[in-house]
């Protein structure tokens, strides 16, 4: 399994944000056994991101590649070509199909995170996927990956007052996507980030110095409580983190 999520952080309105990336490495298959691959990564000329969850394998020409190989390749092969975060998970979406078998797909919940900044300086989220939720079960797998969903700045931004065109009109707030198994993220980050807050308040301890080493330690706690506790380990490290910033005039 997985955890994987985003964070958009409005620390100014749209005039100052930042944007955290945060995700597991642990594929875990039926069998019990598990492998360690990289599921987040950058894509430095959109200046943004990308995660997975579910589905950790394609299958171009018929051979089995891990997603986390093909995805490298995916992101270099479209550097020139692609313009914004948009096209970037429609040409994904498109390529996918062509990788991965429709009788396979219906098997496995499968989705993608494409976050970033577009060419104005505001943040965007992208959803691709093959599935529903509910609760903190995928349901209603398909043969093919829906419509690119862009879940933040066409709905999630406008709830929190974002108007089209005045920067200050979105509240300070943080919007938060996650998938995989994501219950202790529910559960517990709210929680955990209050605790740590209070044992930091004491001056014999250090306050981690970037947002990203904040989130890496929720997640190692996580992967610890999986080690320690979970009949099967889905979450596991190392964990790969990082963030993004824009200062808007």
């Amino acid at each position: 399994m997985t955890l994987i999520t985003n964070e958009i952080h409005m620390l100014d309105g749209f005039k100052k944000t930042r944007i955290l990336f945060a995700a597991d490495r642990r594929l875990t298959y039926p069998d019990g056994s598990y492998a360690t691959k990289q599921k987040l990564f950058r894509i430095p000329y959109l200046n943004g991101g990308i995660s997975y969850f579910g589905l950790a394998e394609v299958y171009p020409k018929n051979k089995t590649q891990y997603l986390s190989e093909w995805l490298r390749h995916f992101i270099t092969q479209h550097a020139t070509k692609t313009k914004s975060l948009k096209d970037f998970a429609f040409e994904l979406r498109d390529d996918l199909h062509s990788a991965i078998p429709s009788d396979i797909l219906e098997k496995n919940a499968s989705g993608f995170h494409i976050c970033g900044y577009n060419s104005d300086g505001l943040p965007e989220f992208w959803f691709l996927r093959n599935c529903d939720s509910e609760g903190f079960r995928y349901t209603n797998l398909q043969r093919r990956y829906m419509e690119p969903r862009g879940d933040f700045l066409d709905r999630d931004a406008k709830s929190l007052g974002w108007d089209g065109t005045n920067l200050t009109s979105i509240e300070n707030k943080i919007c938060i996507y996650r998938n995989g198994d994501f219950r202790a993220h529910v559960i517990a980050f709210e929680r955990l980030d209050k605790v740590l807050i209070d044992l930091l308040s004491f001056p014999d301890f250090n306050k981690p110095k970037k947002l990203e080493d904040w989130v890496r330690f929720k997640f190692e706690f996580v992967a610890y409580f999986y080690k320690k506790f979970a009949k099967r380990q889905i979450i596991g490290t190392p964990i790969d983190a990082f963030c993004l910033a824009k200062t808007l005039p």
